[in-house]
């Protein structure tokens, strides 16, 4: 009785981490899950796969050897919370029930989020936006939802779930985050490729609602006299200021790393750099990251970073593709379109580097390496 308890309480505070990284959240739901397995974990023995370790031991070098050693160090321990939890989800040992339900948690968090943001939109106007995450952070989360709940639309069919779809959707739209609407695109793309005759006709709904949500709040924009259309046109602008300001910070960026190339400049430091490599033509001061992922590491922490992160998200591809053509199950599939999708908003953001988003490329990989386990 007292081990169905603790796997009953260990399941519901999953449950919970969900919801919370689907709800923008994450933060609160990293603190929940990792004091609460603190406690109930039997034993502390884990599962140190060799790629995730070389990351980390990589971006510690990196700290290390930054002229801002004391800075880096602080940016370094955010990577390595997201790595114990990590650990953590590694060993959980969930059917494929029991996931499935932990991702409805995920769907209604992001429901939530776009309920929310929508609602930001309509105070201010312009794009979705909350007191406590960005658009662009919105977009990456909801982005990332919207295969996952493709799956429950093709499974379950049930009300309530379509009604989340068209809430993530008009959400994502809102958002007018153009990297989580590329990487949408890519993820559906490699569902389109991979996927069988219901997934496919998932991607036509998905279609279907975007267009039919794009033209509701247009309407609705052209009664109100709100500023959405004006700035959706300029999001589509291939020669906007936020655009070409993109490849100044690219090119600074590939300067880093090429004065740099082994153990980068540290990571977390490209705020504190970027103005001695700033462009002339470039108008702004101070940036954050590098509006690229892989620039991004190459400058941070160099080739040895770079190397040990991209191996090891093409090991979670292979295993889950051989997991899938194995199977056949669309779980899998589409946790896979879910990771295409938040890498390729990442293509031209750095949204992940935050234990709020950053715990989902941790969550999935955990998931899909804990099924081809126990699969294989």
């Amino acid at each position: 009785m007292e081990s169905y308890k603790r796997l009953f309480l260990a399941k519901n505070i999953l449950f919970l981490f969900n919801f919370f990284l689907g709800f923008g959240g994450g933060t609160l739901g990293f603190l929940i899950y990792l004091f609460s397995r603190l406690f109930i974990v039997k034993t502390w023995r884990f599962k140190f796969d060799i790629l995730p370790t070389l990351i980390i031991l990589s971006f510690f070098l990196s700290s290390i050897f930054s002229l801002y050693r004391n800075f880096s160090l602080g940016n370094f321990t955010v990577l390595l919370f997201l790595y114990i939890t990590y650990l953590f989800l590694r060993k959980e040992e969930l059917n494929r029930d029991d996931t499935v339900r932990m991702l409805d948690y995920f769907i209604l968090g992001s429901a939530m989020l776009a309920f929310g943001s929508i609602i930001g939109y309509l105070y201010n106007g312009t794009y979705a936006d909350t007191p406590f995450l960005g658009k662009n952070g919105i977009g990456t989360i909801l982005a990332t939802a919207i295969p996952i709940i493709q799956l429950s639309i093709i499974s379950e069919c049930e009300v309530y779930h379509y009604l989340f779809f068209v809430l993530i959707i008009s959400g994502l739209i809102l958002s007018m985050s153009q990297g989580a609407w590329v990487g949408l695109c890519m993820g559906e793309l490699f569902l389109l490729t991979l996927g069988n005759k219901k997934i496919r006709k998932s991607i036509t709904i998905l279609v279907l609602s975007a267009l039919l949500s794009l033209t509701i709040l247009s309407v609705h924009s052209a009664i109100t006299g709100t500023n959405l259309l004006f700035f959706f046109y300029t999001r589509l602008d291939p020669y906007s200021s936020s655009k070409i300001e993109r490849v100044y910070i690219w090119k600074a960026s590939i300067k880093m790393f090429l004065d740099h190339p082994i153990l980068g400049i540290g990571i977390g430091t490209f705020p504190l750099i970027y103005p001695s490599y700033k462009l002339p033509q470039a108008y702004e001061t101070s940036m954050s990251f590098a509006h690229n992922l892989p620039l991004n590491i190459l400058a941070e922490t160099g080739i040895l970073g770079f190397l040990s992160f991209f191996t090891f998200i093409v090991s979670l591809y292979i295993r889950g593709i051989r997991l899938y053509r194995k199977t056949q199950d669309d779980l899998v599939l589409i946790l896979l379109s879910s990771l295409t999708v938040y890498l390729g908003h990442q293509l031209f953001d750095g949204t992940m580097w935050s234990l709020h988003i950053g715990l989902i490329l941790w969550f999935i990989g955990a998931i899909i390496l804990n099924f081809y386990e126990r699969v294989r």
